[in-house]
């Protein structure tokens, strides 16, 4: 007897085979979605205090770097290529929008000189865990140097 296809036994056993194999494999994914996560937003936090240092020492003038834990943003301010006034340098950048994480940092402003040093000589530090799971958690820590030290 020539028989053709899958038997309705053979199709539900691969069904449930991928099922199950599914329902291992998706609670990992989040959890490496999580982590990454908060790892992109350490990142681009390392990468603003840069920027602000950066931008102190271009310029000639102190570049305050703004940190809101109520608005979940961070901010630099810096002089005007003028010198008259200042200016938002790139925007208020929303770290946890944009990576769905929450932040905490030790205080709220940093400020660098024109030489590039932090001029409140405190250690910043930034804690960030994921909104979605609170064991996904990491931080950021600014020495009083003004040079970025990842934890």
């Amino acid at each position: 007897m020539n028989k053709r296809g899958f038997s309705a036994i053979e199709l539900l056993t691969v069904i449930v085979i991928v099922g199950i194999i599914t329902a291992f494999g998706i609670p990992r994914i989040r959890s490496a979605v999580l982590r990454s996560n908060v790892r992109s937003a350490k990142a681009a936090m390392g990468t603003l205090v840069a920027k602000a240092r950066a931008v102190a020492v271009a310029r000639g003038c102190n570049a305050t770097m703004t940190l809101s834990s109520t608005d979940q943003t961070v901010s630099i301010s810096v002089c005007n290529v003028n010198g008259t006034g200042t200016e938002i340098l790139g925007g208020v950048d929303s770290l946890a929008a944009r990576f769905n994480v929450a932040m905490r940092p030790s205080t709220s402003t940093l400020t660098f000189d024109p030489r590039g040093l932090s001029t409140n000589y405190a250690t910043l530090v930034v804690g960030f865990s994921s909104i979605s799971s609170s064991s996904v958690s990491d931080s950021v820590i600014v020495n009083p140097l003004g040079q970025v030290v990842r934890q």
